[in-house]
């Protein structure tokens, strides 16, 4: 067959840790920062679990260790932004993970924001995807908290998203028309 299936013996009988993360390394997800607090408690978080719930009423979602700094600001605000990153953003990708190629981690002058007023947060220039956010609700699972958000705009820029495939970084091939 040559490839490795990961399946359950029975439902008690949970796959191995290394085993499922070694699964999740081969599904590519959009790469995100999640911003909250504007404009005076500003904190971001890179994600690769942001997704779309529902579209009657737009809702969207993103996960977040239940140990970061990022998940209490996420509960102290009403308000969230997810900025989907364009594919010239590793560096932003970087920064907000905690590892900048140069300069200091979580450091929002790695890149150009626009102000938006009104409090709304900052929306980083040249973003795939902006989608701002009521926080509707904020769930305890596993490691982890899903917070949910209902959409209250949403902008999008033309730019191919970056995205996260086996530990690295990618852009997807654009199909031309009549393909």
């Amino acid at each position: 067959m040559g490839a490795a299936y990961l399946h359950m013996a029975d439902e008690t009988s949970p796959p191995q840790r290394d085993a499922f993360l070694a699964a999740m390394r081969r599904a590519a997800s959009l790469v995100s920062v999640v911003s909250t607090g504007a404009p005076h408690a500003r904190r971001a978080l890179t994600v690769g679990s942001f997704a779309s719930v529902s579209a009657d009423p737009p809702l969207v979602s993103v996960c977040i260790r239940a140990t970061s700094p990022m998940c209490a600001a996420l509960e102290d605000h009403t308000h969230f932004t997810v900025h989907v990153l364009g594919e010239d953003h590793a560096h932003v990708a970087d920064t907000f993970a905690g590892r900048p190629p140069e300069g200091t981690p979580y450091d929002f002058d790695c890149a150009s924001w626009i102000d938006r007023g009104d409090g709304r947060e900052p929306s980083l220039e040249d973003a795939a995807i902006v989608v701002d956010c009521l926080r509707l609700d904020a769930i305890a699972l596993g490691s982890h908290r899903l917070f949910v958000g209902e959409v209250t705009d949403v902008e999008t820029s033309g730019a191919k998203p970056l995205l996260y495939f086996d530990r690295d970084y990618c852009v997807p091939l654009v199909r031309t028309a009549g393909r």
